[in-house]
């Protein structure tokens, strides 16, 4: 797969964004719901707010329901999640300059992911909002099912994984190590209490 960058957005007469490139600001569905502006309306100075911003994006992203509890965050975090494939092998436009920290630097690692790895993290990502929603008696937004099966499929032997075996501190194991434990699980028709939390080919 081609190696993707960040492209400066241009406001001036006849820009035009490249071939192989998807625009991410705030037009579009892949904008950092966290501005500059708002956290400098609560004190923070420059370049403190743009980074924080950053940092705020990072775990959202993940599933964190830290700092935004609502259903409008996690509908908002559910569009990016959907369409997170399209970003693989394309160039992320935004307005922020080279050099800059910027949330689509988040997002070229989401694309660079291979199509399991991602799969996997969307999955995760989803889980840990519905648990969250669940500890604050919220209606789960996903089908538990559907996330099971993409957490606890099985993954080429070559790759290593992070899996929480249940007790949420995940465990770096090897491929071969986890089609081990499913097969064990699945032998003694035990429940998978076991899930995989990300995959690296």
């Amino acid at each position: 797969m081609r190696t993707c960058t960040r492209i400066q957005r241009q406001r001036t007469e006849g820009w035009r964004k490249p071939e192989h490139c998807m625009i991410v600001d705030r037009t579009s569905d892949f904008g950092n719901p966290f501005t500059i502006a708002q956290l400098m309306d609560i004190g923070y100075k420059e370049p403190e707010a743009r980074q924080t911003a950053i940092a705020e994006f990072r775990p959202w992203l993940r599933g964190s329901r830290a700092n935004w509890q609502s259903d409008e965050a996690d509908q908002r975090r559910e569009k990016i999640l959907t369409r997170l494939p399209e970003l693989r092998g394309m160039d992320l436009a935004c307005p922020c300059a080279p050099g800059e920290p910027c949330h689509a630097d988040v997002l070229l690692e989401w694309g660079a992911l291979s199509p399991l790895a991602l799969e996997v993290r969307i999955a995760s990502a989803r889980t840990r909002v519905d648990r969250q929603r669940v500890w604050r008696g919220e209606k789960p937004m996903y089908d538990a099912d559907t996330l099971t099966a993409a957490l606890t499929q099985h993954v080429p032997w070559r790759c290593l994984v992070d899996v929480d075996p249940g007790d949420g501190i995940p465990q770096r194991w090897c491929g071969g190590t986890w089609a081990q434990h499913l097969m064990r699980q699945r032998l003694r028709e035990e429940p998978l209490t076991a899930r995989l939390v990300e995959v690296f080919l």
